[in-house]
């Protein structure tokens, strides 16, 4: 599982997704070893309402570090619990993870007050302009976050992945909707993409998405 940090210096960090509740600890290392302190930390975006990716976010969210989610994930985030409704992702390696990896009990995390609700088109006064990208299939309020600099940099969640080759997610509530997340993504502007779960795509990853996943004609 990966996480971002943004650091604007003065401004404040940003962190993009923040891992398991058990990777607290590790991230505040991490924060401190660029010689930063939690406290520091401003905003915290949440691609979606999964523990892999939001299970830290009760520790460091506050009133001056709210976490910000799409409304739909949000709900889920504030109830602390999710029922899994996921099916494999195409590919047999894909069905063998996902069985071991997620099966089929709920999930739990610490209820996250996700006091910043987010919709698709929304620009996030962070980092000089984050827009917001609503990319649903995964969960029905997964949403990817734009960077617009350094030639875009798009924060993708599991809406794909980079693990074993640029590939689907390990599952998809509604994979047909997130096939047509997936084409939306390549007709964006974005050079860099980088991902929940394997390595980022630092070149030409706009084109991609577009050649794995087309845009109907």
């Amino acid at each position: 599982m990966n996480v971002y940090l943004i650091d604007e210096g003065d401004a404040g960090l940003t962190l993009v997704d923040v891992g398991f509740e058990k990777n607290a600890a590790k991230i505040t290392e991490a924060i401190r070893g660029i010689g930063r302190e939690p406290s520091d930390l401003t905003n915290i975006l949440i691609t979606h309402a999964h523990p892999d990716h939001l299970g830290s976010a009760a520790h460091f969210e506050s009133d001056t570090t709210p976490a910000t989610m799409h409304a739909i994930d949000a709900e889920i985030a504030r109830a602390g619990k999710i029922e899994q409704t996921m099916s494999p992702g195409p590919g047999l390696l894909n069905s063998i993870l996902f069985r071991i990896l997620i099966g089929s009990k709920p999930a739990t995390f610490p209820p996250v007050a996700a006091k910043i609700s987010v919709q698709d088109g929304d620009t996030l006064d962070i980092a000089g302009g984050i827009e917001v990208v609503h990319t649903p299939g995964h969960t029905g309020g997964h949403v990817s976050f734009l960077w617009k600099r350094d030639g875009g940099i798009l924060f993708a969640g599991d809406v794909a992945s980079n693990m074993t080759g640029f590939n689907y997610s390990l599952g998809y509530d509604d994979l047909a909707t997130a096939e047509n997340s997936l084409a939306r993504l390549g007709r964006l502007d974005f050079d860099t993409a980088v991902f929940g779960h394997g390595n980022p795509i630092m070149e030409n990853a706009a084109k991609r998405f577009a050649k794995k996943w087309p845009s109907p004609e």
